[in-house]
């Protein structure tokens, strides 16, 4: 399977990543910011949904590591239910963008706000994907 390797510059771009990302396991320690470039860098877990409509219930499923490259950033900060703890993982729900902010939406209601000049985000497949049983499943009450 080829890895991917997108760009977004605008809001429907973003919602493009957003619908890639959705799943995506984060360490929270798995994040750096560049000062120097002004990139924040995050490494995460990604369910492959470009692939899972391929698949039937006997067959496995793909996850890969990815990189997302969040460029132009001037300033972030988080809600209050954003605890830093190296051992925390989240689980990204989804990207959203403005013109000038990135809203990345965590579970239990996390959010990480990134302020930016314009939009430029990168997606990186890492490494070549790896099979697993499950699917990401959401008990909507």
């Amino acid at each position: 399977m080829e890895q991917l390797y997108i760009k977004a510059i605008n809001e429907q771009d973003c919602e493009v990543i957003s619908a890639l990302l959705q799943d995506s396991i984060f360490k929270i320690s798995a994040c750096d910011f560049d000062e120097k470039n002004r990139c924040l860098c995050l490494l995460l877990n990604r369910f492959c949904w470009e692939h899972s409509h391929k698949f039937n219930e006997e067959q496995c499923y793909h996850r890969v590591h990815s990189g997302l490259y969040i460029h132009n950033v001037i300033n972030m900060k988080v809600n209050k239910n954003f605890h830093n703890k190296d051992y925390n993982y989240m689980n990204l729900l989804a990207v959203y963008a403005s013109s000038k902010e990135i809203n990345l939406l965590f579970s239990g209601h996390k959010h990480l706000y990134i302020e930016v000049d314009d939009i430029l985000i990168y997606l990186k497949d890492l490494h070549e994907k790896y099979p697993t049983l499950s699917i990401p499943t959401h008990n909507i009450d």
